[in-house]
């Protein structure tokens, strides 16, 4: 990445990389009609489909949702368990197993509902 600058970096979901990436496949289908996006973006997009598991409206609606629930839940891990879309206590913890904090089983309980709430 020669000569381009990072102006922002920010935790998106698999659902929003996916809207993302069709973005930029409609654009490229205007400039270049035989080749509208890079293989690589064509994987993502095929891997997005694939895991994508809500809406990207949907997905942003539930991250928000989890990082104003609980104040120790950070933007980072809102998105992994938005992705994963865990259904047990277990799937839970082992989201957590790295961090500094690991919810109690109640907080986890109140994941799960919410989670329950959001699924297709």
């Amino acid at each position: 990445m020669i000569g381009r600058k990072k102006l922002k970096e920010e935790y998106i979901s698999i659902p929003e990389a996916k809207e993302l990436l069709l973005k930029r496949r409609e654009e490229g289908l205007e400039e270049n009609p035989e080749e509208p996006i890079f293989y690589e973006a064509r994987v993502s997009i095929e891997h997005a489909e694939k895991f994508s598991k809500l809406s990207a409206e949907k997905a942003k609606e539930l991250r928000e949702k989890l990082i104003g629930l609980f104040e120790w839940l950070d933007e980072r891990i809102a998105t992994k368990i938005v992705d994963i879309m865990p259904e047990d206590y277990f799937d839970i913890r082992v989201i957590f197993a790295k961090e500094e904090y690991t919810p109690t089983k109640e907080e986890a309980e109140k994941i799960l509902e919410i989670l329950a709430e959001y699924r297709e």
